[in-house]
């Protein structure tokens, strides 16, 4: 239920508050006096179009913000797709323009425009003369045919049904299109594989092979260089090694500690010499002077080379696009057997689409039956005995969202005219009738928190407004029902009343909106009535119709 709805600086609308609750609100007052702008701040609040047009002179923006209080599990319901919490059910809906920009919030986390007109459309239902009405969406027809014949599990299994029927045959069409194409790249990536595992590169190998070819390129300069260390160092005519042990032993038997420091480290440098020599000999001795294997590992190195630049610029590249290949292989290879496999699946899915389509069309024909008798009902309360509700079914030309068949309300409003779509009755007041009729018999069904009605009441006598006034209020129960009337008798019905005022002041023209209790009721259903003594005593006899 909407709990109260605050608006500022909307328009000539300096300030205003309403706190409709349960039940029956009315707003009245005389034309043109601004009753449409409380509908304009509260669509203003749903995500409607804002912009620095509606920005009053009394200040530089404009707010409108709605107190919601619903069951938890509802405003849940409505909030946790959007990542909103709510505390005890409370929904409090702000939205603020400034010129140049619109900022709004839920229960104060900042949101867009979208995510507002999501929520309002789950909280509030506004029904306005000669709009189209959301009754006339085929979608919402089939919702409340499936609430009012309890069949939305049913309607649930054929969505599924029919978004699995829609993905198979997105992968059929998706597989039979790249058919030709599959075996193009099957074709190349077996070249790319065959072309990898005829090297078959071994992590590690490549640095392997490059300091393999840079030995073997320098082999000769190698063993020359290692037989002209052994000859300087162990093996000519005066080698350095014997040269540091000559001294190191002369210097050995000098008296001073410096020359007997010296002769001691002489002799270890004779003796690293000595190895130096040897390990350069056994250097000599291994280094192979190999042009053949040297033309071998180069030749692979190429190989390698040439891979490594193709496929990533490393040998890890390498090894990891070597994989991906061998995976893409594999799963080109199958591809004739996976698009058997879609088939096969898609063949199931239409078969069960089919069948909870039937059973779909079927129960919410059987839905219809039943609404269509309570709005037969209401309608003829309202003045429109002759009006019919009929259903439109006939196979659809490919199934979708909705059913295998294609369902739809018509109604006939005259009799000799053939029925049309809700959303297209062509006078008002017998749309406004319409809607509330359905409203009336789908309330147990539609859990729409708040409802607004724009002169539900258009063009209907006082008799018709006093049964107006009296559905309003039955479908106040349990919920918030707002309605704008010039009808003294749907005034009386209301739990609240609201009073709309145009001022003057000086060359500014303000509107306010006040609370109606008791004599100030009694006054304003008494002037809606034409105004005196008369008018005050049918109005005295309204309310107290009313509190009977």
């Amino acid at each position: 239920m909407l709990y109260e709805i605050a608006v500022r600086n909307l328009l000539i609308v300096e300030r205003a508050v309403l706190r409709p609750a349960e039940g029956l609100t009315v707003i009245t007052g005389e034309t043109g006096a601004g009753k449409s702008l409380l509908l304009d701040a509260l669509d203003l609040l749903l995500g409607g179009r804002g912009g620095g047009r509606l920005i009053g002179p009394h200040g530089d923006a404009c707010t409108v913000s709605g107190v919601f209080r619903l069951q938890s599990a509802v405003a849940q319901r409505i909030l946790e797709p959007h990542g909103i919490d709510t505390e005890a059910g409370e929904v409090i809906v702000r939205r603020r323009l400034t010129a140049g920009r619109s900022q709004a919030w839920i229960n104060d986390v900042p949101v867009g425009v979208s995510v507002l007109r999501a929520v309002g459309g789950e909280l509030v239902e506004i029904r306005v003369q000669h709009e189209h009405l959301r009754l006339g969406r085929r979608e919402r027809q089939m919702e409340l045919l499936d609430a009012y014949g309890g069949c939305f599990e049913l309607a649930q299994s054929y969505a599924a049904a029919h978004r699995a029927c829609v993905r198979f045959e997105d992968e059929v069409a998706g597989l039979e299109a790249g058919e030709s194409d599959s075996l193009k790249a099957l074709d190349y990536h077996r070249f790319l594989l065959d072309e990898i595992e005829a090297v078959q590169p071994v992590p590690g190998e490549y640095q392997e092979l490059c300091e393999r070819q840079e030995l073997l390129a320098r082999a000769q300069e190698w063993c020359c260089l290692s037989a002209e260390a052994v000859t300087t160092l162990v093996e000519g005519d005066a080698p350095v090694a014997q040269q540091l042990g000559a001294l190191a032993d002369r210097l050995a038997e000098a008296p001073q500690s410096d020359l007997q420091e010296a002769a001691s480290n002489l002799g270890a440098a004779a003796e690293l010499v000595q190895e130096a020599g040897m390990a350069c000999a056994r250097a000599g001795d291994v280094i192979e002077v190999d042009e053949q294997a040297l033309a071998t590992v180069e030749e692979r190195l190429a190989i390698c080379t040439a891979l490594i630049r193709k496929h990533g610029g490393t040998e890890g590249a390498l090894l990891d696009a070597w994989q991906a290949i061998a995976a893409r292989v594999a799963e080109l290879r199958d591809v004739d057997g996976r698009l058997e496999s879609a088939r096969e699946e898609l063949a199931r899915a239409r078969t069960q689409r089919c069948r909870l389509g039937e059973q779909l069309a079927q129960a919410r024909a059987s839905a219809f039956e039943g609404l269509a008798q309570r709005a037969h009902d209401e309608l003829a309360e309202l003045g429109m005995p002759q009006a019919r509700l009929a259903l439109d079914s006939r196979p659809a030309e490919r199934p979708g969202p909705l059913g295998t068949v294609h369902q739809e309300l018509l109604v006939c409003t005259n009799p000799g005219i053939a029925p049309g779509p809700l959303g297209g009755v062509p006078s008002g007041g017998e749309s406004s009738r319409l809607t509330l009729a359905l409203a009336v018999a789908l309330a147990d069904k539609d859990d729409t928190p708040v409802l607004v009605f724009d002169e539900v009441d258009s063009g209907v006598g006082g008799r018709l407004g006093a049964v107006i006034g009296n559905k309003l209020a039955r479908l106040g129960r349990g919920r918030t029902v707002m309605a704008v009337t010039h009808t003294p008798q749907v005034a009386a019905r209301a739990d609240r009343q609201y009073v709309v005022r145009k001022e003057h002041r000086g060359e500014a023209t303000v509107v306010g909106v006040d609370a109606l209790e008791d004599v100030d009721r009694l006054a304003e259903i008494a002037d809606m009535l034409g105004g005196g003594d008369a008018a005050a005593a049918q109005a005295r006899e309204l309310l107290g119709e009313r509190a009977g």
